[in-house]
Formats: structure tokens, C-alpha cells, sequence
């Protein structure tokens, strides 16, 4: 049970959260952070009670948003933040907020692809089924091709951390390329640019050419 202080706090940290997510994501989020809003409350050695409400708020949908890729451009559901807009909404720190996120997830042992707190087509993709071959496929595959009386196994945090990862490399080519179709656009608009300036020359060189000097 909560003391007073206690419930009032997860309470107030609830509703920014709320609020934060009303105009930026979806209520399966929502439900994953307030949920995660409560098992942080019970964690004794996360004080819940002490440090600005903000940044709690923040933390905590800051751990969500890394658990289901809400900072990547290709996010198949199309929601999606970014962390700068997650500070400014609340006032924090980049670092403040991703420091006490780790510590949350640390904390809370929870590993990408954890059900409650993860869309079910990335607990899928964290989940993998060993055949008798020694073959390891996720659970998706698995499912597909032999159905759903097999046992399955949760990522471990060595995995964990290399399909975050491999996310994050996704991440950072997407956003190169969508670099250099931005630079191939602004070299076409120059080139464009200069063209039209070099008609517009030539033109005011062929018009005063007409009106050049007569006087003999």
C-alpha cells in the first residue's frame, strides 16, 4: 500500500503523464507508462517521493519511448516523438531524464520486449523458439511454421542490448540518407538558382545592347 504523500505524488506524476500524452501518443503508450508509473512507486530503492514531479514524469516516458522505438522515424504504428520535444513539454534535461531512465529500467529488470511494457510485434521479435536443430527464430516465425504449442525464451540482456543496438544503427542510416536527399535538393535548387540567374544576365546584357550608345 501507497502512504499518502506517496499516492498523491504517483497521482501528480500520472496526470503530467497524461497530459504529455493526449497530444503526442497513443493510450497503449499511456497505459505502458502509468503502469510503469506504479511499479516504480513499489520499488523501495527508487524514491519515487523525492525529485521534481517533471522529471519523473519525463523518465519514465522516456523508458517507454526507448522500450518501443518511439524515437525512430521508421516506427511501423506511425507514432513517434523526440526527446527534445519530451524536455521542452516538461523542462528537463537530456541527460537528467535519460540517466533516471536507465536507472529505472535497471532497476525494474526490464529488458527489451518485455510484455508489459512493449507493443506485442516487438515482444515478438524478442522472443525466439530453439529448434531441435539448434536453429534460433523469433517468436513470429516460430509461430508461423510450427504454431503455438512451443516454449519460448525472452531476450536476455546481451541480446537485449544488441537488437537496441541494431535499431539504433537503422536509426542513425535512415536519417543519413534523409541527409543527403536533403543536400541533393539543395545542390539542385543552386544549380536551378544559378541558372535563372545567368538567363536573367544575359537578358540584361542583350537589353542594354538595344539601348547602347548611338550618338554617331
Amino acid at each position: 500500500m501507497f502512504t499518502k504523500d506517496k499516492k498523491l505524488k504517483i497521482e501528480a506524476i500520472k496526470k503530467m503523464i497524461e497530459e504529455f500524452c493526449e497530444s503526442n501518443l497513443h493510450k497503449v503508450y499511456k497505459e505502458y507508462m502509468l503502469h510503469l508509473c506504479d511499479v516504480v512507486g513499489r520499488e523501495r530503492s527508487l524514491t519515487i517521493t523525492r525529485g521534481k514531479n517533471e522529471i519523473w514524469a519525463a523518465s519514465l516516458i522516456h523508458a517507454i519511448a526507448r522500450l518501443n522505438f518511439l524515437y525512430d522515424d521508421t516506427n511501423p504504428d506511425g507514432h513517434r516523438i523526440t526527446l527534445d520535444a519530451l524536455c521542452e513539454f516538461f523542462q528537463t534535461k537530456k541527460s537528467t531524464i535519460g540517466n533516471k531512465a536507465n536507472l529505472i529500467i535497471k532497476t525494474c529488470n526490464i529488458r527489451i520486449g518485455h510484455p508489459e511494457y512493449s507493443r506485442s510485434d516487438i515482444t515478438d521479435m524478442n522472443t525466439f523458439y530453439t529448434t531441435p536443430e539448434g536453429f534460433v527464430i523469433n517468436k513470429s516465425t516460430a509461430s508461423e511454421i510450427f504454431g503455438k504449442e512451443i516454449v519460448f525464451e525472452t531476450a536476455n540482456e546481451e541480446e537485449s542490448a544488441e537488437i537496441e543496438r541494431f535499431m539504433t544503427e537503422r536509426k542513425r542510416l535512415a536519417e543519413e540518407k534523409l541527409q543527403r536527399k536533403k543536400a541533393r535538393r539543395l545542390e539542385i535548387n543552386r544549380m536551378i538558382a544559378e541558372k535563372k540567374k545567368a538567363k536573367r544576365l544575359e537578358r540584361d546584357k542583350k537589353q542594354l545592347s538595344l539601348f547602347g550608345d548611338n550618338s554617331d
